[in-house]
């Protein structure tokens, strides 16, 4: 669908691009294409589809997966997609937001998700979306710390997390993400210790999964065209490894919190995060499990935040 035709759909609703929800729709075939293909998709998987848009993609990723689960917060558009797409019958519309909370999966789409998987006798989904800029980074995220918890038995605690009486005991598991993203957000995931785009996004990914940067994606493949260029990026869950870790949802905040202090040493930062946490233990613990407390957080590896980590336990 080109851009003309977009319009035409989006007129028809008597919609138009919402900026605010991140909306800039794919109008490259062969990018939709690629977008499909590093899915690697194949009638046994049931694939999830955030933000499908006018549902260009939608159709590509319905001939080659056994089910899609298109979501989307703008109610309207999904409506106007939907219609326009025609009946497909392994093509199921959610109206929702994929995100109840910056750490919180929407449980409407996980029940969704784990009946699909259910009935399709599969064992886990991918996600293969052109993502709204605006929920990529926390939506990759908590796809994958849900996924540890999936993967290790380990139910979401309390009842402010976003879940109802009907969500599954445990959430779906992601094996594969593939989706665009703005090329920045992509470096972020990548990034290395030390480097300026290194933070807790890519430390949290990093320690979950494998990041590939396949390509780059200019402006004009989108129409409105964003401000700055995108990439397709593939992130593929490491199961082994995500046996390996402990209480991810604390990994997360011990990684966030230090890297609220940054530009500190990491003797200071340790000492602020453990106050403003209200968390017992010294800087020295961390220091005893051989981490360097004169070194910035900017500069640890993902590795070593898991050792720190270990050491507050």
């Amino acid at each position: 669908m080109n851009r003309s035709e977009i319009v035409s759909v989006l007129a028809s609703a008597g919609l138009r691009p919402q900026h605010q929800l991140g909306q800039h729709f794919m109008i490259d075939q062969n990018i939709l294409r690629l977008i499909a293909d590093a899915g690697e998709l194949s009638p046994a998987d049931v694939v999830l589809e955030v933000g499908p848009g006018v549902g260009n993609l939608t159709r590509i990723l319905s001939g080659r997966a056994g089910a899609v689960l298109a979501v989307d917060i703008d109610v309207k558009l999904l409506a106007a997609a939907s219609a326009h797409a025609g009946a497909i019958p392994n093509v199921q519309w959610l109206a929702a937001d994929v995100l109840a909370g910056k750490h919180q999966v929407n449980a409407d789409v996980q029940v969704a998700l784990t009946k699909l998987i259910t009935e399709h006798r599969a064992s886990e989904y991918k996600l293969v979306s052109n993502l709204p800029y605006n929920i990529a980074g926390p939506l990759v995220a908590e796809l994958l710390v849900d996924t540890w918890r999936s993967v290790n038995g380990v139910v979401a605690a309390g009842t402010d997390d976003g879940r109802t009486s009907e969500a599954p005991a445990l959430p779906p598991a992601c094996s594969m993400l593939a989706f665009t993203v703005q090329y920045e957000m992509a470096q972020r995931m990548r990034a290395t210790a030390g480097t300026d785009n290194y933070g807790p996004l890519g430390v949290i990914i990093q320690l979950l999964a494998k990041v590939e940067i396949l390509r780059e994606i200019p402006r004009q493949c989108f129409w409105p065209p964003p401000k700055v260029k995108s990439a397709l990026v593939r992130v593929t869950a490491d199961v082994p490894r995500m046996r390996q870790l402990n209480n991810v949802p604390q990994l997360q905040a011990l990684i966030s919190g230090i890297f609220a202090y940054r530009r500190q040493r990491l003797g200071n930062a340790v000492k602020h995060y453990l106050e403003a946490a209200g968390l017992a233990g010294t800087p020295d613990l961390v220091a005893a499990a051989g981490l360097d407390l004169s070194l910035r957080p900017e500069v640890l590896t993902p590795e070593d935040f898991v050792r720190m980590a270990q050491a507050l336990a």
